[in-house]
């Protein structure tokens, strides 16, 4: 299982069987006229972070992302390239997450 801590919140390729599930949670950057193309995986996961301070989670278990293109916006001439990311805002024990 990898994981990794961003902004003091946990982001966990996996389950964790002690895990406290709150709610699911999922987001994209897809900025029609914007550059989504020049954003990261650390832009994702700071759309998620203030998501799960706000119900009290220190984590996002199940954490899956990518980078998904649209057909219209590229046939515009468009960005047609967007990140998102979905997962399950938990609150783990950190000494439960395999030592690297």
């Amino acid at each position: 299982m990898y994981y990794s801590q961003f902004d003091g919140i946990y982001f966990v390729e996996g389950s964790l069987p002690d895990a406290e599930v709150i709610r699911e949670i999922s987001t994209s950057i897809n900025e029609f006229f914007g550059q989504s193309q020049l954003k990261s995986l650390d832009d994702v996961k700071r759309k998620m972070v203030n998501a799960v301070r706000a119900l009290g989670g220190n984590a996002v278990v199940e954490f899956k992302y990518g980078q998904k293109s649209s057909f219209w916006q590229s046939l515009l001439g468009l960005d047609d390239v967007s990140w998102y990311a979905s997962g399950k805002i938990a609150r783990i024990n950190p000494e439960s997450l395999p030592h690297r």
